[in-house]
């Protein structure tokens, strides 16, 4: 038979045909220039995908054609060492076979130790009453009155605020509710985008990694403060950094978490749920933050920049700004893409106010300038490779570069 239809029998190309010929392993003939495989083609091939499941490797392989062929088994020397080859890859093999069933024995007793306990610590889920010297009005920036209200456990689960301008946001299941929330996301760029780790998990090793690394280089730079009490603001759009920094950091902190979606808002609150007493929830667009200006000690952009400037064609940053404290900081992270980039004409596709020529690096900085916080340190932490798709909108061929970068709020004059 012809290569093609032999290549076919067996499932596999040409090409591996004419690799097993060019190793030896099998030998056509080739009358009129063409090769042509009979019975004993089909045996070998048949040795050599048994011997394949078997976990020979190519060399172990040739070794045995080679003896197979040269004496017919008919030597005992011969017949002693193929024994004994196929003796030592049975005993590997038990062994590989004895570690697999060792690793599974320790997988399933991870898998056990990771049941939920039945009893979970009691943990304050409303607003805490920490809070509100700095809930404000975000129009008239007098503190917001606070009516109806269901208080439990040292915390306020329900109620509303109301300002005598006309703002109010409601407190739904210890969430702050401004006017314009959603309860679905309206950043579309990932699947599943309003569960916590999805996002992260739709990336490629590499680009993941680099975000790790960031992540990192973020933590490092928020210095320890075991006496005073911090002020610590992320949103919206927030990757993971807290999920994964948050047990880590000293002092008296007290956090900021906020996002337009309801959805993925409840979901943050039920996985930092230990650390309740602490944390204000608030649902809502950025420019409605019913925030003290002056009183956030440190802002986390953990791609919330990146993912507002998709969303709504603006980096947010002029409603970020006025909120830090003179000398407070900002520890952040973006992704720079070449100019002209496909990749971000893809994001376009889902958010048509986003437009690509903005999501710069530059402008970034400048924005922030424009605000009077201004960039102290840049990190180029690495840069993904051409030849992989890093997530979905990616486009082969383009590199992203992903930086660190540490900003602070000038004083005041």
């Amino acid at each position: 038979m012809k290569i093609g239809t032999f290549a076919r029998k067996f499932n596999i190309n040409s090409s591996t045909i004419r690799f097993y010929i060019n190793n030896g392993l099998l030998t056509p003939s080739k009358p009129a220039g063409q090769y042509e495989f009979d019975k004993e083609c089909i045996a070998d091939m048949e040795k050599i995908q048994k011997y394949k499941t078997y976990c020979f490797t190519l060399e172990e392989i040739q070794l045995l054609f080679f003896m197979e062929k040269a004496s017919r088994f008919q030597d005992d020397v011969v017949v002693q060492v193929c024994a004994d080859i196929l003796r030592n890859k049975r005993n590997e093999l038990i062994g590989t076979r004895d570690n697999l069933n060792r690793f599974i024995d320790e997988l399933a007793r991870e898998i056990e130790d990771m049941h939920v306990p039945t009893q979970q610590p009691a943990v304050s889920s409303g607003v805490p009453f920490s809070a509100f010297p700095f809930l404000y009005c975000p129009d008239c920036q007098i503190p917001l009155k606070l009516d109806d209200a269901s208080i439990s456990n040292g915390s306020i689960h329900k109620g509303n605020l109301t300002c005598e301008c006309g703002y109010s946001a409601t407190i739904r299941d210890g969430i702050i509710l401004n006017k314009d929330f959603a309860e679905e996301t309206p950043f579309k760029a990932f699947n599943n985008v309003e569960s916590v780790m999805a996002m992260k998990d739709m990336l490629s090793p590499l680009y993941r990694l680099l975000i790790t690394k960031t992540y990192i280089w973020m933590n490092n730079r928020i210095q320890s403060n075991p006496e005073g009490i911090r002020v610590i603001m992320t949103g919206p759009f927030t990757f993971n950094f807290l999920l994964e920094y948050m047990e880590k950091f000293e002092g008296n902190n007290r956090y900021i978490i906020f996002d337009p979606s309801y959805k993925r808002i409840s979901k943050l609150k039920k996985y930092l749920g230990t650390f309740g007493d602490n944390i204000v929830y608030i649902v809502g667009i950025p420019e409605d933050l019913p925030i003290k200006r002056k009183s956030v000690d440190i802002y986390i952009d953990d791609y919330s920049t990146v993912n507002s400037m998709f969303t709504y064609g603006t980096f947010s940053t002029e409603y970020i700004a006025p909120l830090l404290k003179s000398g407070g900081e900002v520890l952040g992270i973006f992704t720079a893409y070449s100019d002209g980039a496909k990749s971000l004409q893809n994001f376009k596709k889902d958010h048509p106010v986003f437009a690509p020529d903005k999501m710069t690096l530059g402008r970034l900085k400048a924005q922030w300038a424009a605000e009077k916080v201004k960039t102290t340190e840049l990190k180029l932490i690495g840069e993904t490779t051409a030849a992989e798709i890093h997530f979905q909108q990616d486009v082969p061929g383009e590199k992203i570069q992903v930086y660190g970068y540490h900003s602070k709020k000038e004083d005041s004059q």
